[in-house]
Order: C-alpha cells, then structure tokens, then sequence
C-alpha cells in the first residue's frame, strides 16, 4: 500500500498560422494546446437496455469512456464509477468497474424498497472530476412503482390527459435568463439576444413577452420562445437604457425580468449560418474621441483542433470572416474574438455538423415476417463508413425492447448527441436527441439557441491566456483507491501535513503510514479489487492533535442535484409496470432468492419452536475485531444509560469492570489493569494511544471489550487490550451518518465488480424437465459486448419469449476512429 498521485502530459497539434501578428496567434494558439495538453479531457456513455425502470428491476448497461477530444477508446484511466442517486440525494446503488481499452459493462438493481421517482445515473473517472462535477456523465431515469409481491398492489396513476387552451407556463413564475450573443450587450450595435425560460424543476417552458425599455415603449413588440423555452430576438441597445422582458404568466398576471446592463463601449460578437460555412462579423463601439483600435483576430476551435482566421481592420465598419465548416470534426465549434494584444473580448459557440453525426449500423433480422414463441431470431449487424467501406473493431451493444417502451422518449440522449454536445456543455440539457434525430432548420435554429444559452466552461479563456497553472486535484486511476481529506474538526479547513495511519483488516491485514499534501488530501493505492477492504484511517495533525476529521471521497456532491417529481404517466407506461410486476413475479419463480419476500408463498408450517438468543454488541466476524479475537469482557455502551450522556469513555468504565483502576479527570485521565500495567488500545480494529481515546464521547460508542491476562496475549505485550468500538463504524448502525468521528473513520472499498449475465434461454435443447415461465416481457435481449469483425459485420442470436408484440432492436457504439454508431430494427412476436 502507498500514498500516491499521478498525472500525464499529451502533445497536441494546432493549425498553422498566418504570417500577420504570429507571435500573439502562435501564443493562443500554444496556450489552448498547453491546456488540453495538461487536462486532457475524457469523456463516458452509458447505453442502457431500456429508457424507464420500474421498482425491482435490473438496469443493464454498457459503458464507454473516450478521450474528450478525438473520441478514440481512453488509455488514461483504468477505474469506472457508476451510481444511482435517488431523488433524496442518496446514492442507493454503486458499482466500481474495471476499465479495459475504455470499455466495461455491468447492472445495477433498483430494489424494490426504492420509492418511484426521478432518479440520477451518473459515471464517471475520477480524472473526469478535474474538469468540475457538471462534465461527469449524467442521465436522468424515471423509475415508476411496481411490486410482483402485494396481490393487491395499486395500479399506476390514472393517465390525465392536457386540457385544451391549457396555459403553457405552469403556475409560479419561471426562471428567465438572457443571453446577448457575444457575451455584452453594448450601445449602439446590434445584436441578438436569446432566452430561456425554465420552470422550478428545471424543465423548459415557453413564453410569450415584450421586450420594453426605461420608457415602457416595446423594443421587441412580440417575442415567443420556440422550443423548450428558448429562443433569440434582434434589436439595438441604446445607451443609458435598462431594458426589461415583460412576460405573460397564467391568470393574465404579468412578471418583468431584467436584461444585462448596456454597456457604453465594447464588442459585439455576430455569427450566421449561410450552409456549408459560417459568416462571422464583429463590431466595436469606444468612448466618445478614442482612437479606433488596431485589427481583431479570430480563434476558432472544435475538440482541441485550432484553426486562426487573418486579422481584420475594426472601427468605422464590421470586421468580417468566412469559417467553412468543412475544416473542423464534428462538434461544437468555439469562436472567440481576440484584439489586437491577443485579450479574448467576445466568444461564441456553433455547431459543425459534417455529415451524420452518428454512422448508421444496420440491423438485418433473418426474417420480414412474424416471429413464433420461444423462436430463434438471428440479426446481422453491419457498420460501414461513408464511401461503404467496412469498419472492422467497432464495439457496440445492443438491446431488444418493446417498441411501446423504446419510443417513450424519442428526444432521450444517444451516444452521438453526447459525445458531440452534452458532454461539452455544463448542466442539464433537456431532449439532447431533438436536435439530431430529424436534421431540419428548425432543429438547426433550437441547437443555436441551447448553445447560445446553455454556455461553455471547459475552460476560461482568462486563465488559460494568462498562463495560469491548471489545477488537477484528481489523479487518473490506474487500480483502485482510497483518497479524501483531513479537515479541521468544526471549520473544515484542509489540515496539510496531517500524519496518517492505515490499518486495512480485510481481505489481508496490513498497516501503513503516510501524510496529507497542502490541501489535506491522501490517497492510498494498490488494492488488488477482488474483494472488499475494510480500511480504518486514523489522523493527526502535524503538531499531534487528533481533533481533526476524516472525510472519504465519496465521489462528485450530491447535495445540490435537484431532480423533478414524475410526469403524469402515458399509457405505455401503465402497461409497461403491469408487465413489469409480472416479469418480477415470473424471476421469482425460477429464482426464489432473487426477492426474499416472496418466501412467503412457498412457507413451510412447522411445530411451536422456542427460540433463544445471546445478545452480543459486537459480532465475533466483524472486522474491527483483530484477528478475531473474543472472550473479553463486553460493556454495552448503547444500552448503558450513564453512556448516552456525553461523559468521558474511562469516566463510564469506571466500577464497571473488575481489576480496573482509573484515575485523573477529563481529558487527561488514565487506566491500569491491576497486575498488568497499562493496557493498548484499539479502536475500530486500529492501535491507538490512550490520548485519543481520551477525545471521544461515550454517546458514540456502541461497546467496549476489555481483555484481561490470556484472553489478551494474542495481541502481544503484558499489560491487557481495551478495544473500543464506535457507532459510526458499524455499518449496521442507523445513526451512522450523523457526522464522522475525530480523527479517526472505517471505509468499506468494494472491489470491482462482476457483472451478472442477462438471462437468455436457448430452447429446442433437450431438456430432462418442462421449461418453466419466461420471465422475459419488456426486454427481451441485452448484450453490451458486440463487436464487427474485418467485413464490418456481427452476428446476434436470441429467442424470443412467452409474450407477443412489436419489439425494438438498438445498436450503439463507436469505431476504432471515434465515430458515434447507432442502428434501429423491428422485430416481431406473433403467438399462436
């Protein structure tokens, strides 16, 4: 075990330069390169069986992690994270992967003691978290109630359908933001401005307004957003104006929103599509006499691919540019507006868009017609390239779901419209697959009004142009690791230099020691992930103090997720959970111990049985107890009446064991085994000084064991053991998350995790007994392992099950190059 961290450093290329001011363009152009040298962002998808879950179910899912650049498999990290962050901000399901060659695959079970909800999938490195918790892959998953258990279990909501004329902003009053394109409004050039409106969970609403200036005359008479709350206007500030958006609520109450303040002097920042190239234009408006400023620049870039565009003369006209799209990669395109000293003045962003965003995989079933029950379906998929050409090493995975369920959601995420958008774009966005399922100009316009709203921060251009050292607090995980912090035990300020000891009890016991960098973090490396550790930390400040707290990594903050309520659902819904609960049921049958709960239809009655039981505070197998040491004697602290009231833990032994002396007062008191000397100390399984033990507060203690003689010679030295066992350290504890201990915490480090197989029968075999029920009902075929051979191709086969229906095969991956794959087919069941 060592305390480490780690990084990398990755050459980049840029476009050459034009010869005019090439010393300031081949800076920008070195500082961009520089920072995404040193970052080097990555990026991770998840492609799930299905869109909706209901309570009780399993989500399968495959995952891809690329770099964030070319899109090509990563090589940096080693070490995946998923959770499922439920709606009260508990993440109630957690699996650690096994990355190889960028690519894992696992399940995670909602159990059916989950509420319904709106809940958060979210994956990610640990590098990932350098570029900020909104650039970690997130997904929202609606998870409806259904239990196969309770025969009289309540049916779905009823489905409500919308009144007509029904007001399109909910009641309260939304949130509306205004963008002005380029970054400031500035008098007296015209610019375009866009909005969006948002309602209190979030979600997009449209919005009638007018936009008004100091004077309530109407700038902009009759604005309407256009898609999802968002949309864009035209006009021309004028200096000292403040200008407001007068917006129509339900009831025909009104609200004002203000805009950004209009600034005297500046520049504007004007980019139109004209097809196959944008037509860029700039503008500036100085102080009343100053001289016009020397000639603009413009630095464009996709991905890390940089191309400069000539200076232009600004001042008594427009500076212009022509940007053809066909020189970038797909993606959003960033443009920014430098002077003449090479300080960014104005950005904006575009999208490129060159050809598909996604190549299409097809999908041919072995027939056109029907299906039979429990038949054999073959399906070849093959991946071509643009000139036909066939894509060898393609990895994909593929699902087949009732078609009903799949197109619940035809605006949800694909692998195309994250890798080109939403992983670039920190926050929520809504229906990321509208903007690419149908390829349309007004499609076009609503992906310009999200990138005009929904901003870009993998980098701020006055940090990276100031040469300011990037900070990468995360190192990438080449195996699995224990990192956190050391803080202050009321402020939680960073304690650097914080002396730490490791004491990790299971699957192997070994003990090590190490210290905090400046910003009080460790992180220990080189467990072997087969199983999980119990790790005890202990930390003391530099000068000996023990009051400090230790606060694992957990992972990106979950404090602040704010997720909506459910949507009235629609009919597929209702149907999918009824289909759902019988699926449960189904499993159950062939699996009783998949849900415990169902037992009870399969009881046994038996005679009257008397039962009698020991209680014992702490389990003989639980790992604080080193080397399973037992046969001390057990002060129970948790139903000791003096132990809940806050008194010193030797203060509470005290007359409570014989052969034990206690002197001195709190927190300075001290213990002695009569005809033993001073005892060690253990806590939570780790070896301890009386100091510390001093510290505690006997409300957190759930027992204390005292060895006395032989029962403590196993652990070595005369003069007995007292081992202490804290509240917090129990995982069975269920106040274990009132706070942590001082200076002192155990860690569960689950290793990494195997995934389950997708059940899939093979019928027609012989059998020696009659098959039972196919649980099989929503989905009928999961494999996240697909990969096309040196033609392309790839052959799946998979029966059909116990029910008849329309069902959707899904195909998504990436080619050896980084280009998105996505693929459709229709399959259908046709019983008899």
């Amino acid at each position: 075990m060592a305390l480490l961290a780690s990084g990398g450093l990755l050459a980049l290329g840029a476009a050459r330069p034009r010869p005019v001011d090439e010393s300031i363009l081949q800076r920008l152009a070195r500082q961009v390169s520089e920072y995404y040298a040193t970052v080097l962002p990555e990026k991770a998808y998840l492609h799930l069986d299905k869109p909706v879950y209901a309570t009780g179910e399993t989500i399968w899912f495959s995952a891809y992690v690329v770099d964030g650049l070319r899109h090509q498999a990563d090589s940096l990290s080693k070490v995946l994270y998923v959770d499922l962050v439920s709606p009260e901000q508990k993440i109630v399901a957690r699996r650690t992967l096994r990355l190889q060659g960028g690519r894992a695959y696992g399940d995670l079970d909602v159990a059916d003691t989950l509420a319904a909800g709106t809940y958060q999938l979210r994956a990610y490195t640990n590098w990932m978290r350098n570029a900020g918790d909104d650039f970690v892959y997130s997904r929202r998953l609606q998870v409806w109630a259904a239990s196969p258990y309770t025969a009289n279990a309540p049916p779905p909501p009823a489905v409500r359908r919308p009144v007509a004329g029904a007001p399109a902003v909910p009641a309260g009053r939304p949130d509306v933001q205004f963008f002005p394109e380029g970054g400031a409004l500035v008098a007296g050039l015209p610019t375009v401005v866009a909005c969006k409106a948002v309602d209190a969970n979030g979600r997009g609403v449209d919005i009638k307004a007018l936009i008004v200036d100091d004077r309530n005359a109407a700038v902009v008479p009759n604005f309407a957003t256009t898609h999802l709350g968002m949309g864009h206007f035209a006009f021309t500030p004028a200096a000292g104006q403040h200008y407001r958006a007068r917006v129509a609520l339900p009831g025909g109450t009104t609200a004002d929103y203000a805009l950004p303040a209009v600034q005297a002097s500046g520049y504007s920042l004007h980019v139109a599509d004209a097809g196959p190239d944008y037509t860029v234009e700039a503008r500036y408006q100085g102080p009343a006499g100053a001289p016009v400023p020397g000639p603009v620049m413009l630095l464009t870039e996709v991905r890390g691919f940089l191309v400069y565009m000539a200076p232009r003369p600004i001042g008594a006209g427009p500076a212009t540019w022509k940007v053809s799209k066909a020189r970038y990669p797909n993606g959003i395109l960033h443009l920014t507006l430098v002077d003449g000293q090479g300080t960014p003045q104005a950005e904006r962003l575009a999208f490129v868009q060159n050809g598909p965003a996604a190549l299409p995989a097809a999908l041919t079933p072995d027939k056109t017609g029907p299906y039979g029950l429990r038949a054999p379906v073959q399906v070849k998929v093959r991946v071509v390239d643009a000139a036909g050409q066939p894509l060898a090493a393609t990895r994909l995975s593929v699902s087949v779901v009732e078609t009903a369920l799949a197109g619940l959601d035809p605006t949800a995420e694909t692998i195309a419209s994250n890798l080109l958008l939403t992983s670039d774009l920190a926050g929520y966005v809504e229906g990321p697959g509208y903007y690419f399922q149908n390829p349309t100009a007004e499609t076009a316009r609503a992906l310009d009004d999200l990138l005009l709203t929904q901003g870009w921060r993998r980098f701020v251009w006055k940090n990276v142009v100031s040469g300011q050292p990037v900070g990468l607090e995360y190192p990438a995980d080449q195996a699995l690791a224990l990192g956190g912090q050391v803080l202050s035990e009321h402020g939680y300020r960073p304690i650097p230099n914080s002396q730490l000891t490791f004491v990790e009890t299971r699957p192997i016991r070994q003990v090590t020691t190490g210290v905090t960098n400046a910003a009080g973090r460790f992180r220990f490396v080189g467990f072997d992930g087969r199983d999980t550790a119990i790790v005890t930390l202990q930390a003391r400040r530099a000068q000996g103090g023990s009051n400090v707290v230790i606060r694992p990594d957990t992972g990106p903050s979950v404090e602040n997720l704010r997720l909506p309520p459910l949507p009235t659902p629609p009919v597929p819904v209702a149907d999918f959970v009824k289909r759902s609960r019988q699926q449960q049921a189904d499993e159950h049958e062939m699996d009783p111990s998949r849900h415990p709960v169902g037992m009870v239809t399969r009881n046994i009655l038996l005679d009257n049985v008397a039962v009698t039981a020991k209680r014992v505070a702490v389990p003989p197998d639980d790992p604080r107890r080193l080397y399973g040491a037992t046969g001390g004697t057990v002060i129970d602290f948790a139903n000791t009446p003096s132990a809940q009231s806050g008194l010193n833990i030797f203060q509470v032994l005290q007359g409570r064991v014989a052969g034990l002396t206690i002197s001195g007062s709190p927190p300075n008191m001290s213990i002695q085994i009569r005809n033993q000397g001073t005892p060690q100390f253990i806590l939570d399984g780790m070896r301890v000084d009386a100091d510390v033990i001093n510290t505690l507060v006997s409300s957190d203690i759930q027992s204390v064991e005292v060895f006395k003689g032989n029962e403590g010679a196993i652990f070595g030295g005369t003069g007995g053991v007292i081992a202490i066992y804290t509240k917090r350290a129990d995982p069975k504890y269920k106040g274990a998350d009132k706070g942590p201990a001082p200076g002192i915490v155990t860690v569960r480090l689950p290793g990494y995790y195997q995934a389950r197989e997708f059940y899939a029968p093979r019928y027609g075999a012989p059998t020696l007994t009659t098959p039972g029920p196919d649980p099989r009902r929503t989905s009928l075929y999961w494999n996240p392992t697909v990969r096309t051979d040196a033609a392309g191709e790839a052959t799946l086969t998979f029966f059909t099950a116990d029910v008849s229906g329309t069902f959707r095969a899904t195909a998504e991956g990436i080619t050896a190059a980084g280009q998105p794959v996505r693929g459709t087919a229709t399959v259908t069941v046709q019983g008899k």
